[in-house]
């Protein structure tokens, strides 16, 4: 199973979100996108829910604790982030800590317009 992890910045929308997605699904080669992984943080925006829909899977808010757990996994380092959010790789840890044990990163942390992508693969959820 393929996750897609994201990240966004106010000004990103919803259909240019969902496109670089698919973009960045198409570039990896991943396996059919089983959910979308956003950071709990950010729960009651509504960029994420609509992007999920739009791209038909569900959406799994990660907690502070996985996604902080899955840092030491990611291969990128964004100081912004860092001192933003307190992590320094959203995208990516989101989608590491969904797929879980055994998760690899197919596409490493993408950005296009304030949106930040990263795809990992994986047998299961937690």
């Amino acid at each position: 199973m393929s996750v897609v992890g994201l990240g966004w910045c106010k000004a990103a929308s919803a259909p240019e979100t969902a496109a670089f997605v698919r973009q960045m699904l198409h570039r990896s080669e991943a396996t059919p996108l089983a959910c979308l992984a956003v950071p709990h943080f950010r729960q009651g925006e509504e960029l994420p829910e609509k992007v999920a829909a739009l791209l038909g899977v569900p959406l799994i808010w990660v907690t502070e604790d996985a996604l902080q757990a899955a840092q030491a996994s990611c291969q990128t380092f964004s100081e912004k982030s860092l001192q933003e959010t307190g992590f320094a790789a959203v995208a990516e840890g989101c989608a590491l800590a969904v797929v879980g044990p055994g998760a690899r990163l197919l596409m490493p942390k993408q950005v296009h317009e304030g949106i930040t992508c990263a795809v990992a693969e994986g047998e299961g959820t937690r």
